[in-house]
């Protein structure tokens, strides 16, 4: 969903949020004084990425050291492409959730009122 009137801070934390771990905790407090809904939901997807990522390496030492290489290679390729997916919804101002868990992570990170 394409959305026309984000402001250039909500711009900002949303592209910040998918630079590096930090990114995220930038993006944060960039977004705290305007609040901005595109912002928001681009540092929820980041994190949720992040967390993903630590959540796969934590179980990856259960795989077989023959297997291990080849499920390596294909993790890192997997978090990259969801990192691309969620990286050029932001530039394009655009709501774009990730393939399968993006609402997940949405509604984990949302606080109920």
């Amino acid at each position: 969903m394409k959305v026309e009137n984000v402001s250039k801070d909500g711009k900002l934390a949303a592209i910040i949020a998918h630079l590096t771990f930090l990114g995220p905790v930038i993006a944060w407090f960039i977004n705290q004084e305007e609040k901005d809904k595109f912002g928001s939901f681009y540092i929820k997807q980041s994190v949720g990425i992040f967390l993903l990522f630590l959540l796969i390496s934590a179980i990856l030492p259960i795989v077989p050291e023959f297997m291990f290489m080849p499920t390596l290679i294909g993790f890192y390729i997997f978090i990259f492409i969801l990192w691309i997916y969620s990286f050029s919804g932001a530039v394009s101002n655009e709501y774009k959730l990730i393939p399968v868990i993006g609402g997940l992570i949405q509604k984990l990170f949302t606080k109920k009122k």
